[in-house]
C-alpha cells in the first residue's frame, strides 16, 4: 500500500511534469510520440495516479528534450516539508 506521503510526492512530479509538458507545448499525443508511452499513461502519470520507473523517467526527459534530473528538479519544493 502506498502511504499518503508517497502519493503526495507523485502529484507533485506529475504537476512538475504536466508544466515541463506546456512550456514545450506538447500536447499529450506529441509527447507521447515521442517517447514511446502511451498518452493515455502519460495523463495517469501527470495526474500522480502512476509510480514510474527509472526508464519511463529517461523516456518523459527524451520527449521534453531534457536531461532526466530536470524532471526531478520540483522547483521551490522541498519534499522533506511534506513528511
Amino acid at each position: 500500500m502506498i502511504s499518503d506521503i508517497d502519493k503526495e510526492v507523485l502529484i507533485l512530479f506529475g504537476k512538475h511534469l504536466k508544466s515541463l509538458r506546456l512550456a514545450k507545448k506538447l500536447t499529450y499525443r506529441k509527447m507521447a510520440l515521442r517517447c514511446n508511452i502511451d498518452y493515455g499513461d502519460i495523463q495517469k502519470i501527470e495526474s500522480g495516479k502512476v509510480n514510474i520507473t527509472i526508464l519511463t523517467l529517461k523516456e518523459l526527459a527524451k520527449a521534453l528534450e531534457l536531461p532526466p534530473n530536470k524532471l526531478l528538479d520540483f522547483d521551490g519544493i522541498n519534499l522533506s516539508e511534506i513528511r
